[in-house]
């Protein structure tokens, strides 16, 4: 009998195909008709060749096969760094993969300074907030802890500049991480009744007659100063007292600093007291909404709190 002849000739090509330098076959469960029809894609890992015999193609940085004018036009796959493919003769449509689109709460909000390197953006709904730490990471901002879920004043949040002490809100806006001087001349930006979680900034291990000034119209107001637990009364917060909340926080820096507004009287008190800290909850066990501050569970507190290091860290903080 004589020898069958084999249904693929090589080198030579076959019904209209395309010659393949490197001998490649179509999968044999593929039709003739069908192989010899369809586009040359690159197939990243799947097809192998350099060059093309007698100048059919030219490639640089991927692998791609050639077809003849009559057939379709070839298509290459590449990703979004691959360099682009030349095919003489042959139309070439380039489709490129891109990388997923990137979360809006992760992108540096606008009006941050260029000196920034940490930011925790809080975007505030009611009294609840979705809380991101975002980082700049090798020259691209990055969220390195998001969808944080955080609480804010219980009365929602509100422009710094239309809000007053007292008032139940939040202030929105751009601020720093604040630093402030204790009586006893400590600079700090961290504080708490609790351990320090490991903060790349001053911490300030509260102390027994340490009162937050929160009254509008003295020299004091928005400062830490010394008073006892009696004379620390009114809209003013003895810190010692307040263990669950501010058992670690961090300074936000509105209305703080020497500008600051409600120092003198007849100014309007715009906001003091303002930190970052622990929820505080409910009988429930539901994190109760803030007096004007914004807090987190404690894992992500910590996560933030060890982040930031001053001058470099930035509050935004929206609705």
């Amino acid at each position: 009998m004589a020898q069958r002849r084999n249904r693929w000739k090589e080198p030579g090509p076959v019904q209209g195909c395309s010659t393949f330098s490197d001998g490649v076959r179509p999968p044999s469960k593929w039709p003739r008709r069908r192989w010899c029809g369809v586009s040359a894609v690159v197939a990243i890992a799947a097809v192998a060749t350099a060059a093309m015999a007698g100048g059919g193609m030219h490639r640089a940085g991927a692998t791609v096969t050639a077809v003849r004018p009559q057939v379709a036009p070839a298509v290459i796959v590449r990703s979004a760094t691959a360099s682009a493919a030349a095919v003489t003769g042959t139309s070439v449509q380039l489709v490129t993969t891109l990388p997923p689109p990137v979360d809006p709460h992760c992108r540096l909000p606008v009006g941050v300074p260029s000196t920034a390197r940490q930011v925790v953006n809080v975007d505030a709904t009611g009294t609840a907030a979705r809380v991101d730490l975002l980082e700049l990471v090798d020259g691209a901002w990055v969220c390195t802890r998001e969808n944080m879920v955080g609480r804010v004043g219980k009365n929602g949040v509100r422009a710094l500049a239309d809000r007053v002490s007292g008032d139940g809100t939040t202030p929105a806006g751009i601020f720093p991480l604040g630093t402030m001087t204790a009586p006893d001349g400590q600079v700090f930006q961290f504080f708490g009744n609790g351990a320090d979680p490991g903060v790349q900034g001053a911490w300030r291990q509260v102390q027994s007659g340490d009162c937050w000034d929160e009254t509008g119209g003295r020299s004091t107001y928005n400062t830490l100063t010394r008073r006892s637990a009696t004379t620390c009364t009114g809209s003013d917060e003895y810190l010692p007292a307040i263990t669950e909340a501010y058992s670690r926080a961090a300074l936000i820096g509105a209305n703080m600093g020497p500008d600051r507004s409600g120092d003198q009287p007849g100014e309007v008190p715009h906001a003091a007291g303002i930190f970052l800290h622990r929820f505080s909850y409910d009988a429930a066990g539901n994190a109760k909404p803030t007096s004007g501050c914004v807090s987190l569970a404690g894992l992500d507190l910590d996560a933030v709190l060890t982040a930031l290091v001053p001058g470099q860290a930035w509050f935004v903080i929206t609705t």
